[in-house]
């Protein structure tokens, strides 16, 4: 609609100065007129060009680190997106420093002209619905490896539960968890769970923090699941309070 009104002027602009002319000096200067209609064409939308060539290099340099690098954006999106108690999520962390890490490496001239000219991009929630999808995507192929940091590894964990055919599973990560690191549901089913990446076993503290967590979420299976073990004393508890304690491996089999 812009350039369609831009065209317009540029056309009125033009015509009205070859008139001008051929009148000062010569009818054979009405030739300019698409020459100056031509120029002032580019002249009104040269805003519209940089904003449309900076948004497609920009968008390009984002798919391309999705692409090359989902590694990368899985980490930044763990660390910075978080749900609220009824599981809305906030992307607005996750999306200033993507934007930052995305101009702050770019080489494009387009790119740098668009932050000059008009700041900050605004990503549509379809891009981060598409890189949602792809970290999943790429978290089903993933194995378990000991470079997992913890969120990693809660994100490990929430996507087994999808691997095992639960309906949902979602990591809290950077929520208001409640002693939570996943959430699960499966038919008339709520579980929630602590996933602990530890190099000695786990104790008490781990399953006190399910039993409250079940109350917050008025769950009716409550898990720990730990790389290494747990406690004897922690053994007892989880009994006590009806706790399954688990390795990673076995959520298969819940």
């Amino acid at each position: 609609m812009a350039k369609a009104f831009y065209l317009v002027a540029a056309v009125m602009f033009g015509a009205i100065i070859s008139m001008i002319l051929s009148t000062l000096f010569s009818p054979a200067l009405m030739i300019v007129f698409p020459i100056l209609a031509f120029y002032f064409y580019q002249l009104f939308t040269t805003k519209i060009r940089v904003k449309e060539t900076g948004l497609k290099s920009l968008e390009t340099q984002l798919t391309d680190l999705v692409n090359n690098d989902i590694d990368l954006i899985a980490r930044a999106y763990r660390r910075t997106v978080s749900s609220n108690s009824f599981g809305k999520k906030n992307y607005t962390k996750f999306k200033k420093e993507l934007l930052e890490y995305l101009f702050d490496n770019t080489t494009s001239n387009e790119v740098l002209r668009y932050q000059s000219e008009f700041g900050e991009f605004q990503i549509p929630d379809q891009t981060i619905h598409a890189i949602e999808t792809a970290i999943e995507d790429h978290a089903k192929t993933g194995d378990y490896t000991d470079d997992m940091d913890p969120y990693e590894y809660e994100h490990f964990c929430a996507t087994q539960f999808k691997l095992a055919g639960w309906d949902e599973a979602e990591a809290t990560s950077g929520s208001s968890d409640q002693g939570v690191d996943v959430v699960a549901r499966r038919g008339d089913d709520l579980l929630v769970a602590q996933c602990k990446k530890y190099s000695k076993p786990v104790g008490n503290s781990a399953v006190q923090e399910v039993v409250a967590g079940m109350k917050y979420y008025e769950a009716n299976i409550g898990i720990v699941i730990s790389t290494s073990g747990f406690t004897t004393s922690a053994e007892k508890l989880a009994i006590a309070n009806d706790i399954k304690l688990i390795h990673h491996s076995e959520i298969k089999n819940l």
